[in-house]
Formats: structure tokens, C-alpha cells, sequence
């Protein structure tokens, strides 16, 4: 059987799914939302922030936002694909604290992000990786980037070391990927599998739902995540729009950047968690394989939305990894 066809049929199987278990996910959706969660109120209101602007190369905008004093050494996060910079808002309050300007942004087309006439790409994931960085003049960055954010940075990596050179001082890869299933195929089963995903339903019924829509964030997670943790994500996917939602994810399709990672030369810090079904471990294991010089840290039944459910250890490890590159001579 022929791998766009699998995914067709896949497809079809998880839509009867959906019907036939709609009352058993309601139960169970009911149970987990109401586990007890301090965090609700800190995760689902929204927090005020200095907010910048930037133009991209393609007549797009890049909507910034950022806490912590300006000459502060400044640690720049990069959220996953259907997200927004909510994503971050642990990192957005707790890194300031510790001495570090913290910048998050909104990826093209998402959040108040605008996408440009380049619309998405790979390339272009990494070109607003720089836009950020020039845009706000920053020098000596640690940049973090979580799943297709952590795409972003290895692209930014990649295409532009003259960059890297001036203004990065580390970057931190978490829960993120170098190459998807099809990264080797040929460009005519690539081009199919994009037509397939390009006729798929949109699924804002799906994060409409308060219950299945709880249960299909709930993937992300690791063991006993808060609630509004995953009301979060559920709420984030559904304020995407639903061309991004759609086009985003297309664009990683054929995605391989495994034979550029030894081209890295600036220290790396790759974190996964080892029940991350998302990007599963070994992802992790073979980038850190392939940059020279890469530390790699498995956080034990963490999931994908590591920054959510691991704040604390995630923090320190970012925070001892942006004072060690700092101190390092370069």
C-alpha cells in the first residue's frame, strides 16, 4: 500500500473514531479538566508585555514581545507550529527574574504575526529568526526554539553562520525535529502528500470543542499536566487561523537538515522529553549527535510542551546554559 494512500485511509479511520468515542471522551475530558490546578489563573489570563512590531523581508510582520531590563543579555524563544508567544508565558515572567531580557515572538501568520508574500516555508521560518535578531539589534542572544520554532533555528543556523557569528552566543533545541518522513523521498511523492494535506477538512471544529478539543491537546503532554496548561494549547490552536493551521505544517513536508547540523558552530543545548509523542526522543538524540560539541538533556515522562509541564527544571537549564555560553570565551 502506497504511504499517501495510508495516510488517506488514516485519515478517514480517525474521523470514525471521532464519532463512535465522542461519549467516552466527553467523560473522560470532563474528569481531567477538573483536576486540581493553581496555575489556571496565571495560564489562561492575559499578561501585559513591552510589544514591538518588525518588518520582514516580504512585506509580512513579526509581532514581538518581551520583559526584563533593555541591556539585560537577552534569551529570544521561538514557539511550535499553530502556537503563539502565550506559549511562553512562564519563561516571559520567571527569566527576567533571573537577569536575562526575555523576547518572544509570533512566527508569520500566527498570533498577530502577519504572513508575507513568501508565505510559508523553511527558509523563511529562519529569515525571521534574523529578523528578530537585527530588527531589535541584539547581540550575544540565546535563542530556544520549540518544535517548528526549534525548525527556525536550525534553518537561521544554517543559512546565515555570518549572523550566528555577530549576535547568538547558544542555541537551545527543544522538543523539536531536522528531518520528517518524507525529508528523503522524491519530490513527486512529497508534492502528492502536500495535495493530500491540502484538501484535508479544517479542524476548528475540533479545537472548538471544549472536550475533544482538551482530549487532542492532552497529546502533547507528558504525566499529569495542569488543566489549563492544556486548555492553553487547545486555546492557542483554535485562535489559528485556519490557513495557517493548514499551510503551516505543509511546509516541513520533505523537511532535511540533518546533512547541514555539523555546519553549527555555536554551543547547542537539545532538550526532549521521553514521552514526547510529538517528537519522540530519538530525534533528539540523533541532533545532538550531529552538531559538534552538543549537550543533550532527556527529561524523564516529560511530553512535548515541555516549557508548561517542566517550567521549573526547564528554566534552570536554559538559565545555567545562557550563563555558561556567556562566560565561555569566544
Amino acid at each position: 500500500m502506497s504511504l499517501v494512500r495510508r495516510i488517506g485511509l488514516g485519515v478517514g479511520a480517525l474521523g470514525a473514531l471521532t464519532g463512535t468515542a465522542y461519549g467516552a471522551q466527553r467523560i473522560a475530558a470532563a474528569r481531567l479538566r477538573r483536576a486540581p490546578d493553581a496555575d489556571a489563573a496565571r495560564a489562561l489570563d492575559a499578561a501585559a508585555y513591552v510589544d514591538h512590531v518588525l518588518d520582514t523581508h516580504d512585506r509580512g510582520s513579526i509581532y514581538v514581545v518581551e520583559r526584563g531590563g533593555e541591556l539585560d543579555p537577552p534569551i529570544v524563544l521561538s514557539h511550535g507550529v499553530t502556537l503563539s508567544v502565550r506559549t511562553w508565558f512562564h519563561q516571559l515572567e520567571e527569566l527576567p527574574k533571573e537577569g536575562f531580557r526575555t523576547i518572544a515572538f509570533d512566527h508569520r501568520g500566527h498570533g498577530r504575526s502577519v504572513l508575507g508574500e513568501g508565505g510559508h516555508s523553511v527558509e523563511n521560518l529562519g529569515r525571521d529568526v534574523k529578523t528578530v535578531l537585527e530588527g531589535l539589534d541584539l547581540r550575544g542572544a540565546v535563542l530556544v526554539g520549540h518544535s517548528m520554532g526549534g525548525v527556525a533555528v536550525q534553518a537561521f543556523a544554517v543559512d546565515f553562520p555570518e549572523v550566528v557569528a555577530a549576535r547568538v552566543a547558544g542555541i537551545v533545541l527543544l522538543s523539536t525535529l531536522s528531518h520528517t518522513p518524507l525529508g528523503s523521498q522524491p519530490t513527486r511523492t512529497k508534492a502528492r502528500v502536500e495535495k493530500l494535506l491540502k484538501r484535508s477538512p479544517d479542524s476548528q471544529w475540533l479545537w472548538d470543542s471544549p472536550n475533544l478539543g482538551f482530549l487532542a491537546a492532552r497529546v502533547g503532554f507528558g504525566r499529569d499536566p495542569h488543566p489549563s496548561h492544556v486548555e492553553l494549547v487547545r486555546s492557542m490552536m483554535r485562535e489559528c487561523p485556519p490557513a495557517t493551521r493548514l499551510d503551516a505544517p505543509r511546509a516541513l513536508v520533505g523537511l532535511d537538515l540533518l546533512d547541514r547540523l555539523p555546519s553549527i558552530r555555536v554551543p547547542t543545548l537539545v532538550i526532549g522529553g521521553t514521552a514526547d509523542l510529538l517528537t519522540p526522543p530519538a530525534y533528539a538524540r540523533r541532533i545532538a549527535s550531529l552538531i559538534p560539541g552538543a549537550q543533550l538533556e532527556l527529561m524523564p515522562g516529560g511530553g512535548h510542551m515541555l516549557m508548561l509541564e517542566r517550567t521549573d527544571e526547564l528554566d534552570r537549564l536554559i538559565v545555567d546554559f545562557a550563563r555558561e555560553v556567556r562566560a565561555a570565551p569566544r
